[in-house]
């Protein structure tokens, strides 16, 4: 979800740093290349903690305040409304959307409930809510099965390349999203023939 039908996480991890007067890539690097910012993110996306102590490490790491820290950084993230419109429009089709979200928790702050997705997709995968999280392929596998279809009628989108293997390997079709124009131009290359017919269509699923 987050770089997909978000702008991108990192740049909200920034806009979120310089204005704690930390260093612009200060939160980019502990999560990323720090082992323990890295554990904390993979201990929170799997659900092993709550936000509230991610929320809390990231604070006494950097003497700042962790008080709603998720969703102070998801402040600085903008909606993709053309992304959004076209899972509407593909719905319209017949066609299952399935969201599949690496999640900094859900409590206090839920994202999907504050942004108003979760009427927009047919499933919801919540890595937190699950034990697994992107790239683990069980995950691709568990998305696949609550749409109840088939992996190779599959495509799923992701801005991460390191996600994209896995879910290749699970049977799915992989688009790599960069900008949303050319995500939606490739996703209706995919789709174009359900999209463009007026009859019914057995339906096919886009994962975000």
């Amino acid at each position: 979800m987050m770089g997909v039908l978000t702008s991108d996480l990192f740049d909200g991890y920034r806009s979120f740093s310089a204005a704690e007067s930390l260093p612009d890539d200060a939160l980019v690097d502990f999560l990323t290349k720090d082992p323990e910012g890295h554990r904390l993110l993979v201990d929170v996306e799997r659900g092993v903690i709550g936000q509230r102590d991610f929320e809390l490490g990231i604070g006494r790491r950097f003497g700042i305040d962790g008080e709603r820290l998720v969703e102070r950084v998801w402040d600085y993230l903008r909606p993709e409304p053309l992304l959004l419109e076209f899972v509407r429009r593909a719905r319209s089709h017949g066609i299952k959307a399935g969201l599949l979200s690496n999640s900094l928790g859900t409590e206090p702050y839920n994202a999907c409930v504050a942004w108003n997705l979760v009427d927009e997709f047919d499933s919801l995968v919540i890595s937190g809510e699950v034990g697994l999280r992107k790239p683990d392929p069980e995950i691709f596998e568990l998305a696949v099965k609550r749409l109840a279809v088939p992996a190779e009628a599959c495509v799923f989108v992701d801005d991460m390349e390191h996600n994209l293997g896995p879910a290749r390997e699970a049977g799915l079709t992989v688009v790599r999203h960069t900008e949303a124009s050319k995500t939606i131009a490739e996703l209706e290359r995919l789709f174009g023939n359900v999209l463009n017919s007026q009859q019914e269509t057995v339906p096919r699923v886009s994962i975000e």
